[in-house]
C-alpha cells in the first residue's frame, strides 16, 4: 500500500471544510428548531374584529343626557394552519452540501486497500440507486440512462485511480475526482426535461443522506459511553480512582434515560412533562466519537494508511448526518425525523449497553488502578471487539422488532414525502395531494402531510372530503396543526360545537400548548362564556397575541375591566386598549399611527379607534389617508367602515356639516344600513341643538329600518315635529315619554304651561331660528338654575351676534358666576360673538376653530364663528359659498339675511327671491321687514 502525502490543501480541503459543514449543519438545527419551527407549515395569527359600541360625544341638554354611539373595533387573533411554503432555497443547500461532501468521501475511498475499495464502492453503488436519479427522465421516462450517468462519473474515474494511478497524491486525486463527480451532476440536470431538476433531485439526495446518517448512528453507537470511559481514564493516571463506579453509574443513567425516552416514542409509556428534541444528543455523541475515532485510529488497523482518510470520512458522515437532521427538520418530513430519533435511540442503547458490558468483562481488573488504559482499549484480549459489535447489532435487531418495525414505513414514507414536496413546490397540486394522502396512510404521524391533504380538497372546492381528512386524523393522535385545521374548517362552516369538540380534545393531548388555548378562549368568548375565555389567557402571559386577545375579551364582556393588562408594544393589543378608553370616555396615554406594512383590518381599526379617542395629524392629511385606503380594491363592508371613519374624523374636527352631508351619502350608497346612518345624524344634530333636523332624520330612519330607539328621543320627535310619530315609536317599542313630559301634557296631548321642562325644551328647540325678542324675553324670564346655564350658553353659542354689549355682559357674567364652568371658554366665546377676536383663542374648545389663526366655519351652527369666517373670506364668492353651506342646516335669520346680502353682491337676483321666500316660511313678514331695516 503506498504512502500518500498529504499538505495544507488536504486539511482544508477534506478536514476543516467538513468540519465547517458539522458546524454550519448544527446550527441550523438549532436555529430551525428555535426560531423557525413551522416555517413549513406555518401556523400564524390570522385577524378578525368584532365591534363594540362607545360613546363619542356626550350631550347634557338638562332634561336628558345624549351620547354619541360609535362603533370601535375589538381586534381578536385566531391561529390558522397556513398552506405548506415549500422550502425551495433551503432544499437546493441541502442537495449542494450532500453532493460536495459524496465527491469528497469517494475521492477518500480511493485510498482503501483493494478488498476495503471495492466494498466501499458497491456502498457507493448501492446508495446512488436510492437516489431516484431516474426520476430525472433522461432518455424517456423513468429510464437507466440517468442512473448509468451518475454511476459512470461517481465511480469510473475513482476505480481507475485506484487501479492504475495509486501513487496520484490524496489532493490531486480528490481535485480530479470530486469535479467529475460534481460535473456529472451538473449534465444530468441540463439533460433532464423535468420540471425543475435541481429541486427534484435534491429532494431525492435525502434519501443518499438518510442512509449515510444511519450508517454514522451504527458506527457512534456507544460513542458517548467509550468518550466518557476515555475521559475517565486520562484524569485516573497515577491517581488509581474507582473509575468503575463512575462509568457504571453513567451508563446506567444514561440508558434509563434513553429507555424512558424509547418508552415514549413507542407510546408504551411516557412520563408527564414534555420531552426533548433529540437531535441535541446527536450533536453531542457526534462530538463524542470523534474521541473515539482518533483512538481506534491508532489502535486497530485500518483499511488506509493515511490518519486523515479516516478523520475527514468521520467528519463527512457527521456533515450529512446533521444535513439529514436539518433537511427533516425544515420540511417539516415527520416520517424522517422519526426514522432518525428512533434509529438514533435503537443503536445507542443497543451499542452503549453491549460497549459498557465489553469494558466491565475485559478491563474491570485494572480499569481503576490508573494505568493508561486508553491507549489499549480497542485491543482486548478476550471477548473481541468485533464480537461485541455483532453482540450490538442482535441487540439492535431486539429493538427493532420491539418497536414492530416502524423504521420501515418510516423511511418508505420520508421517500413519498421527498416526492410530493417536489410536485407541490413546482405547481402540481393534484399530484402532490395524491402523494401526501398516500403519505399518511402509510404513516399516522404525519402532520404535515394530513393538513396539506386537507387544504388541497379545500383548493379543490372538495369540502366533504377536506372534512373527512380532519374525521380521519382525529381517529388517531392528531398533531397540533390538524387540531387546529379542524377546529378552524368546523368554525368557518358554522359548526360551533364541532370547532369547540376538536379544540377541547386537542386541549386534552397538548394540555400546555398556548396556540390551542388561545383558539378555544376565542371560542368561549363566542359563546358569551368569557370567563372560560380569560381562564385560558393567561394575564402575564409574555405574548401580544395572546395579551391583546384577553383584552379584546375584557372589554368585550365588561369582565375585570379595571385590570386590564398593559398593551405594551404590541399594536394589536394598542388597538383593543383604545377601544377600552373609548368606553369609558377617556383619552389613552399613548397614540398609534397605521402603517402601509399593517394588514387592511389592523389599519381600519386604528383609524376608527385612534380617532374616536384623540387625532393629532391634520385633518386633510388623515382624510387624504382614508381616501387612499378606500381607492384599493375593498369589500363592500369595509369600504363602508372607511367611509364612517371619515364621518368620525371630520365630526372630531368640529366639521359638522361635513360630517352630515357625508352621513347623507352613506344612507344613499348603503341602503341596507341606511336606519343607523340616519340615527347617527339625528344624534350628531341633536348634540348642535337642532332638533327639528334632529326629528326628521330620526323618522326617517325608523322608515329605513332603525330599531334602536330610545325613551330620551321621544321629546325630540314630539318637539321637533313629529307628534303622531313619537306616539307610535312610543307604542310600538314600549317606549315612555319623560316624566316631566307626561306631567305637564293632558289627555289631548297639549302643553298646559310654558315655563318648566316642557317650556324650556320648546324654546331650546326653537332656538336656532328665534329673534332676539323671542330667546331674551323667555331667557330673563326662567329660573336661575342648570337648565337656564345651558340656556345662556346656547344663546352666546349660537346667538350672540344679536346682543348689544350690555347683554353680552349680562349673560356672560352669569355664565361666570358658576365657578364650574371655563372662564377663559366664556370670555373668548364673547369675543368672538363680539366679532372682535385678533389671534387664537387659548381655550382647546375654541382653538381647533382657528387653524393657522385664521376662522374656519366648520360648525354650521355656531353662527358667529360663521359670520367671523364670512367676513374675512378672501373672496365674494368665497364668502356667499361659506354662507350658503351654513344655511343649508341653520335657520338664524341674521345668517340668513348676510348670505342673502352676499347673493346681491353676487348679482344672484334669482336666489335672492328664492332665499327670502324660504326665510318667510319661519321668520314672519312684518318682523323680516324690521330686520331688513335694521342690516341696512
Amino acid at each position: 500500500m503506498p504512502e500518500y502525502r498529504t499538505d495544507n490543501t488536504s486539511k482544508i480541503l477534506l478536514q476543516r471544510l467538513p468540519i465547517l459543514i458539522v458546524i454550519i449543519g448544527s446550527f441550523l438545527l438549532c436555529y430551525q428548531y428555535c426560531f423557525a419551527p413551522d416555517e413549513a407549515l406555518p401556523i400564524q395569527p390570522g385577524l378578525f374584529s368584532e365591534m363594540v359600541e362607545v360613546p363619542l360625544d356626550f350631550y347634557n341638554w338638562g332634561v336628558a343626557n345624549y351620547a354619541l354611539q360609535v362603533e370601535n373595533y375589538l381586534v381578536f387573533q385566531n391561529f390558522e394552519v397556513l398552506a405548506p411554503v415549500p422550502q425551495i432555497e433551503k432544499t437546493y443547500f441541502f442537495g449542494a452540501v450532500v453532493c460536495l461532501l459524496i465527491g469528497l468521501a469517494i475521492s477518500l475511498i480511493t485510498t482503501f486497500r483493494r478488498y476495503h475499495f471495492i466494498g466501499a464502492m458497491a456502498l457507493v453503488i448501492l446508495m446512488l440507486t436510492f437516489s431516484g436519479v431516474n426520476s430525472l427522465n433522461i432518455g424517456s421516462v423513468s429510464s437507466n440512462l440517468a442512473l448509468i450517468i451518475l454511476m459512470a462519473g461517481f465511480t469510473l474515474p475513482a476505480m481507475v485511480i485506484h487501479f492504475f494511478y495509486e501513487h496520484i497524491p490524496l489532493t490531486k486525486r480528490t481535485l480530479i475526482i470530486a469535479p467529475i463527480a460534481w460535473c456529472t451532476i451538473a449534465l444530468l440536470l441540463y439533460l433532464s426535461p423535468t420540471v425543475n431538476p435541481t429541486l427534484l433531485l435534491s429532494e431525492n439526495l435525502g434519501l443518499v443522506a438518510l442512509s449515510v446518517a444511519a450508517i454514522f448512528l451504527l458506527y457512534v453507537g456507544h460513542a458517548l459511553v467509550g468518550g466518557f470511559f476515555l475521559l475517565l481514564t486520562k484524569l485516573n493516571q497515577g491517581v488509581g480512582l474507582k473509575i468503575s463506579w463512575h462509568l457504571t453509574i453513567f451508563t446506567t443513567g444514561y440508558l434509563l434515560l434513553l429507555l424512558i425516552i424509547l418508552l415514549h416514542y413507542t407510546n408504551s409509556y411516557s412520563l408527564p412533562f414534555t420531552y426533548p428534541p433529540l437531535f441535541p444528543l446527536f450533536i453531542v455523541v457526534g462530538v463524542a466519537g470523534w474521541f473515539e475515532i482518533r483512538a481506534k485510529i491508532d489502535q486497530i488497523d485500518q483499511p488506509f494508511n493515511l490518519p486523515i482518510v479516516g478523520k475527514s470520512l468521520y467528519w463527512i458522515g457527521f456533515g450529512i448526518s446533521s444535513m439529514a437532521f436539518w433537511k427533516a427538520s425544515f420540511s417539516l418530513n415527520q416520517p424522517m425525523l422519526d426514522f432518525l430519533d428512533h434509529w438514533l435511540l435503537y443503536t445507542q442503547i443497543a451499542f452503549s449497553l453491549l460497549f459498557f458490558i465489553y469494558l466491565m468483562s475485559n478491563f474491570l481488573g485494572f480499569m481503576n488502578s490508573g494505568k493508561p488504559i486508553s491507549e489499549v482499549i480497542f485491543r482486548p484480549k478476550y471477548f473481541a471487539y468485533v464480537h461485541m459489535r455483532i453482540g450490538a447489532l442482535i441487540a439492535l435487531l431486539s429493538l427493532v422488532v420491539y418497536s414492530d418495525g416502524v423504521i420501515a414505513p418510516q423511511l418508505s414514507t420520508s421517500s413519498t414525502n421527498f416526492s410530493a414536496d417536489y410536485y407541490y413546490a413546482t405547481g402540481r397540486p393534484l399530484e402532490a395531494r395524491i402523494l401526501y394522502e398516500n403519505s399518511w396512510i402509510r404513516y399516522r404521524k404525519n402532520g404535515k402531510a394530513k393538513v396539506a391533504t386537507a387544504l388541497l380538497y379545500e383548493d379543490e372546492n372538495q369540502l366533504t372530503l377536506a372534512k373527512q381528512q380532519m374525521l380521519e386524523a382525529f381517529e388517531w393522535s392528531p398533531s397540533v396543526p390538524e387540531v387546529i385545521l379542524a377546529a378552524n374548517m368546523a368554525h368557518k362552516r358554522n359548526r360551533y360545537f364541532d370547532a369547540l369538540f376538536y379544540l377541547e380534545k386537542g386541549l386534552e393531548i397538548y394540555p400546555d400548548n398556548t396556540l390551542i388555548k388561545n383558539n378555544l378562549a376565542l371560542l368561549y368568548s363566542k359563546g358569551n362564556k368569557a370567563q372560560k375565555a380569560l381562564e385560558l389567557l393567561p394575564p402575564n402571559d409574555r405574548s401580544g397575541t395572546i395579551q391583546a386577545n384577553r383584552i379584546g375579551v375584557q372589554v368585550k364582556h365588561l369582565l375585570n375591566i379595571d385590570h386590564l393588562p398593559e398593551p405594551g408594544q404590541d399594536r394589536i393589543g394598542k388597538i383593543n386598549t383604545l377601544a377600552y378608553y373609548n368606553l369609558i370616555g377617556d383619552f389613552a396615554n399613548f397614540t398609534i399611527e397605521a402603517e402601509v406594512s399593517d394588514a387592511p383590518l389592523t389599519q381600519q381599526a386604528i383609524l376608527r379607534n385612534q380617532w374616536s379617542n384623540k387625532t393629532f395629524a391634520p385633518i386633510d392629511q388623515d382624510i387624504a389617508l382614508v381616501d387612499s385606503l378606500y381607492s384599493k380594491e375593498l369589500s363592500t363592508a369595509a369600504q363602508q367602515e372607511l367611509r364612517v371613519t371619515r364621518v368620525i374624523r371630520s365630526y372630531q374636527d368640529h366639521q359638522v356639516s361635513s360630517a352630515l352631508k357625508y352621513l347623507n351619502g352613506l344612507a344613499i350608497d348603503f341602503e341596507g344600513s341606511a336606519g343607523y346612518f340616519h340615527g347617527m345624524a339625528a344624534y350628531i344634530l341633536i348634540g348642535q341643538g337642532d332638533f327639528e333636523k334632529a326629528a326628521n332624520e330620526l323618522a326617517t330612519a325608523e322608515m329605513m329600518g332603525y330599531r334602536d330607539f330610545k325613551s330620551d328621543q321621544l321629546p325630540v320627535l314630539y318637539f321637533g315635529g313629529h307628534k303622531d310619530i313619537a306616539k307610535k315609536i312610543a307604542e310600538k317599542y314600549q317606549l315612555e315619554f319623560p316624566e316631566w313630559m307626561k306631567n305637564e301634557l293632558d289627555s289631548i296631548g297639549n302643553p298646559q304651561i310654558d315655563m318648566g321642562y316642557f317650556g324650556y325644551f320648546d324654546h331650546l328647540v326653537q332656538l336656532n331660528k328665534a329673534t332676539k325678542d323671542e330667546f331674551l324675553t323667555f331667557y330673563k324670564a326662567m329660573e336661575d338654575g342648570p337648565l337656564k346655564v345651558i340656556y345662556a350658553h346656547e344663546i352666546l353659542f349660537k346667538k350672540g351676534h344679536w346682543l348689544s354689549e350690555s347683554e353680552l355682559k349680562e349673560i356672560s357674567s352669569y355664565l361666570l358666576s358658576h365657578k364650574d364652568l371655563d372662564s377663559r371658554y366664556i370670555e373668548e366665546l364673547g369675543s368672538i360673538a363680539r366679532q372682535k377676536v385678533t389671534k387664537s383663542p387659548e381655550s382647546p374648545l375654541l382653538k381647533v376653530y382657528f387653524p393657522d389663526n385664521a376662522p374656519v366655519a366648520t360648525n354650521p351652527y355656531f353662527t358667529p364663528m360663521v359670520l367671523m369666517a364670512a367676513k374675512d373670506a378672501p373672496s365674494s364668492e368665497e364668502r356667499y359659498e361659506l354662507l350658503r353651506n351654513a344655511c343649508e342646516f341653520n335657520k338664524d335669520a341674521r345668517l340668513w339675511l348676510t348670505m342673502i346680502q352676499a347673493a346681491r353682491d353676487l348679482g344672484l337676483t334669482g336666489y335672492v327671491n328664492t332665499f327670502v321666500d324660504e326665510l318667510r316660511q319661519w321668520v314672519p313678514l312684518t318682523k323680516l321687514q324690521e330686520l331688513q331695516e335694521s342690516e341696512d
